[in-house]
C-alpha cells in the first residue's frame, strides 16, 4: 500500500575551482525528466553565522511585564477550553493537532495594569486543556506606534515570539504567533496611552495533541526498531536537516533540507515536499527545529534544539514532482550546513542515503530525533499516486528505513554527498519491506535554478514600515549578500498595477531603508523591493502594506540611545512626530521606570519626525538609568519606549 509520508564551524568559502560545475553534453531526458540543460553540481558548506535562528527565551527578552515589574497571575486564564478527545478527529497523515475557534480580544477578561508612566499592560492567558503545545492566530492586528505584543508559554525558559508591531510580520494584520510548549499561552499587549491603534483579535488557537493521546488515535506506528541514529555517522548534511511544524487548517510535521547556492551567500533556501507546504499562507506558519539530534550515537538524549519562529516566503512548488522551495525568514543558527546538490540524473544502482525525522512522536520529543537510512536507487521511473509524484526514484534500503514524518527529507549520493531527491511516499512502514519513493532534483531543478544557481542576488525580505506620518513612511528590508543595490516599488494596490509617481523600480542604492514621501493621509500603500548586482536583479520581495496617519492627531515618539555618557552626565536622544500640531517635548529619566526627573520643555511642530536631544547632569557614577521621550499636544500624549544607559 502506497502512502505519503507527510511530516516533518566557521564558514569555509569555497574557491571557484571547488564549485564544481559539471557541464555534460546537453540532452533531453525521458518523459517526466523535464529539462535539457547542462548538469550542474554545487558542494555544501558550513555556515559561519553567529545567530540563534531567531529563537529567544523569556530570560533573553525585555518583556513589558519585566520592564515594569508587573506580577501576572498565570493561574487566571482569560479563556479555558475543554480537553479534546482525539478519538473524535479523523487525522490525516502526520497531523499532530487541530485549530480551535475562539473570539478573544484585549477586552476579553484580560489582566490590565497601568504603568507608572501612564502606559498600560494588557495580559491575556488562553488555556487549551491537555495540549502539549499551542499558538494563537491573530487577525485584524493593527497597533499604534510604540505598541507591542509578545507571546510565550508559562515555563520560565519558554520561547518568546515577538515583539509584534503595527500590522504584524507580514504587514497584513493576519498571522500565527508560533507554538509554545504546554497548554497555556500568554499574550502581553503593551499599550500606549491615548493611542488610536485598533488592537487585535484572536480567532483561533492551535492545539497540539498530547503524545500518548495522539499515538492512540494515529494510524502511524511508533518508530521502528530498524531505524538508525544519524548521530552514529559523520555526515555534515545532518546539520542541514530541519524538522518543520506548520499549520494547514491543523498542525502537521514534515522534514526539509537547507540548500547551498552558487553565490554561497547563506540565503536560507529550504527544500521540502509539495504535499507539505504548497501555498504562501502555509509557508508563513513554518517553524523549524534545528539540530533535532541525539548528543552522540544511540545516547537517547537530545542535543540543544534550536526552535526558529514561524515564517517563510513561498518560492516554487509542483505536485507531480512533489517538491517545495521556500526561503526562511529567520537566518539559520550557527553551525548549520548548507547542503550541496547536483542536477544530474542518477542511474539505477547509485548508492544513496537519506536523513529524516520519523513521525511517531510529537516535537520536541526525543523519539523523533534524526535518523539515517542507506541503500541504492533501484528504479528511475517510479510514481506515487498518493502524492501525485510522476517518474521518481525508488530507493531500497539495506540499513535503516524511512517512515511517516520524513516527507520532504533529502536523498543524498553516497559518493560526494550531493542532494538528488526529496522524499514523497512509501509503503506501510516495516523492517521487511524497506523502500521509499523520492522526487528527482534533476526534474525540478529548472524551476528553482534562478534561486540556487544564478549570479544574481536573492530576493530581499521586506519588513514593516516605520516613521509613519500623514504624508510619508520609511520602507525597510533586510540585507542580501552579494547585492550592490536595491530597487523599490510603491503602489496604491497590492497587485502593483497603480504605482505611486516616482516609486516604480526606484534605485535607492545600497541602502536598507528609504523614505517614501508625497503621500495622502489615511491611505493604505504597498511596497516591495528587489536586490541587484552586475549579474542582474532578484525577484520581488514579499509585499508590505502601510497606512498613513490622519492629517492631524496625537504625536508619536521614538527614544534613541543615549550618547556622551560620562560618570555624572549624558545626552538623551529621540525623535518626535508632532502630527501637525504644536507639541511639547521632554525626556523623563531616573533609576527606575517611575523616572522622577525630566528635562526642560521643547516645542516642535510640523508633519515630519524631528530629532530631539537634551543634556542631563548630576548623575551618580556607575549607575543604571532609565529614560524615554514624551510628547504632548492637543490630541494626546505619546511616550517613547524605555531605554537604559549606565554611567561610567
Amino acid at each position: 500500500m502506497q502512502r505519503k509520508i507527510r511530516s516533518l564551524t566557521s564558514l569555509t568559502l569555497l574557491s571557484a575551482a571547488l564549485l564544481t560545475m559539471l557541464f555534460a553534453s546537453t540532452k533531453t531526458h525521458a518523459t517526466g525528466n523535464a529539462q535539457a540543460e547542462p548538469d550542474v553540481t554545487v558542494p555544501g558548506m558550513i555556515s559561519d553565522s553567529t545567530e540563534n535562528g531567531g529563537m529567544r527565551t523569556r530570560t533573553e527578552v525585555d518583556l513589558p511585564s519585566v520592564r515594569y515589574g508587573t506580577q501576572i497571575d498565570l493561574n487566571q486564564p482569560s479563556l479555558t477550553l475543554d480537553r479534546l478527545d482525539v478519538r473524535s478527529f479523523a487525522l490525516t497523515d502526520n497531523q499532530i493537532g487541530v485549530n480551535r475557534a475562539v473570539e478573544v480580544s484585549p477586552s476579553t477578561r484580560a489582566q490590565k495594569f497601568v504603568n507608572p508612566d501612564g502606559s498600560q499592560l494588557v495580559v491575556l492567558i488562553i488555556k487549551t486543556s491537555g495540549a502539549s503545545g499551542t499558538g494563537v492566530h491573530f487577525r485584524n492586528f493593527a497597533l499604534a506606534d510604540g505598541e507591542e505584543v509578545y507571546v510565550y508559554g508559562t515555563s520560565p525558559d519558554s520561547i518568546v515570539f515577538g515583539p509584534f508591531t503595527e500590522k504584524g510580520p507580514w504587514g497584513s494584520g493576519d498571522f500565527w504567533s508560533g507554538t509554545v510548549d504546554g497548554d497555556t499561552v500568554v499574550i502581553e499587549f503593551y499599550k500606549r496611552t491615548d493611542e488610536t491603534g485598533q488592537g487585535f483579535e484572536i480567532s483561533e488557537v492551535s492545539h497540539m495533541f498530547a503524545e500518548l493521546n495522539w499515538q492512540l488515535q494515529s494510524a502511524q506506528p511508533n518508530v521502528l526498531n530498524c531505524e538508525l541514529d544519524a548521530s552514529c555517522y559523520s555526515d555534515h548534511e545532518k546539520n542541514s536537516v530541519g524538522r518543520i511544524l506548520f499549520n494547514d487548517n491543523g498542525m502537521f510535521v514534515c522534514t526539509g533540507t537547507l540548500l547551498n547556492n552558487l553565490a554561497q551567500d547563506r540565503t536560507p533556501y529550504f527544500l521540502t515536499a509539495n504535499h507539505c507546504v504548497n501555498t504562501q499562507a502555509v509557508a508563513q506558519t513554518v517553524e523549524v527545529y534545528w539540530f533535532y539530534q541525539t548528543t552522540n550515537c544511540n545516547s537517547g538524549v537530545l542535543r540543544s534544539v534550536i526552535h526558529s519562529p514561524p515564517g517563510a516566503i513561498f518560492l516554487r512548488a509542483q505536485a507531480f514532482n512533489d517538491f517545495s522551495l521556500v526561503r526562511l525568514q529567520n537566518n539559520p543558527p550557527a553551525g548549520v550546513y548548507f547542503s550541496g546538490w547536483t542536477s544530474a540524473l542518477q542511474s539505477t544502482g547509485t548508492g544513496v542515503f537519506g536523513l529524516h525525522h520519523p513521525g511517531g512522536f510529537i516535537p520536541p520529543s526525543v523519539g523523533s530525533y534524526l535518523r539515517r537510512a542507506t541503500g541504492s536507487i533501484t528504479s528511475t521511473n517510479y510514481g506515487c499516486p498518493a502524492t501525485g509524484l510522476v517518474s521518481g526514484y525508488r530507493t531500497d534500503w539495506t540499513s535503516g528505513v524511512a517512515e511517516p514524518g520524513a516527507s520532504g527529507s533529502g536523498l543524498f549520493t553516497s559518493n560526494g554527498h550531493y542532494l538528488v531527491g526529496v522524499l514523497s511516499c512509501g509503503p506501510t512502514p516495516s523492517c521487511t519491506d524497506r523502500h521509499s519513493d523520492y522526487s528527482k532534483f534533476a526534474n525540478f531543478y529548472p524551476q528553482i535554478r534562478q534561486y540556487i544557481f544564478s549570479g544574481t542576488p536573492s530576493a530581499p525580505v521586506a519588513v514593516s514600515g516605520t516613521f509613519v506620518t500623514s504624508h510619508s513612511f520609511r520602507a525597510n528590508w533586510h540585507t542580501v549578500n552579494g547585492a550592490s543595490g536595491y530597487k523599490l516599488d510603491v503602489a496604491a494596490n497590492n497587485s502593483f498595477s497603480s504605482y505611486i509617481a516616482g516609486y516604480q523600480n526606484l534605485d535607492v542604492g545600497n541602502a536598507l531603508s528609504h523614505a517614501v514621501t508625497g503621500l495622502s493621509p489615511s491611505t493604505r500603500y504597498y511596497y516591495r523591493v528587489r536586490a541587484y548586482n552586475a549579474n542582474g536583479a532578484s525577484g520581488n520581495s514579499n509585499v508590505v502594506s502601510v497606512t498613513t496617519r490622519t492629517a492631524t492627531g496625537s504625536p508619536a515618539g521614538v527614544t534613541n540611545p543615549a550618547t556622551l555618557i560620562a560618570s555624572h552626565s549624558a545626552k538623551l536622544n529621540g525623535s518626535i512626530y508632532p502630527h501637525g500640531l504644536n507639541t511639547t517635548v521632554y525626556f523623563q529619566y531616573g533609576r527606575t521606570t517611575a523616572y522622577g526627573s525630566r528635562t526642560p520643555n521643547q516645542t516642535k511642530t510640523g508633519n515630519n519626525y524631528q530629532n530631539v536631544s537634551a543634556n542631563i547632569s548630576g548623575l551618580n557614577a556607575g549607575t543604571a538609568y532609565h529614560f524615554r521621550i514624551v510628547g504632548t499636544n492637543a490630541r494626546g500624549t505619546a511616550y517613547g519606549r524605555d531605554r537604559t544607559f549606565t554611567t561610567h
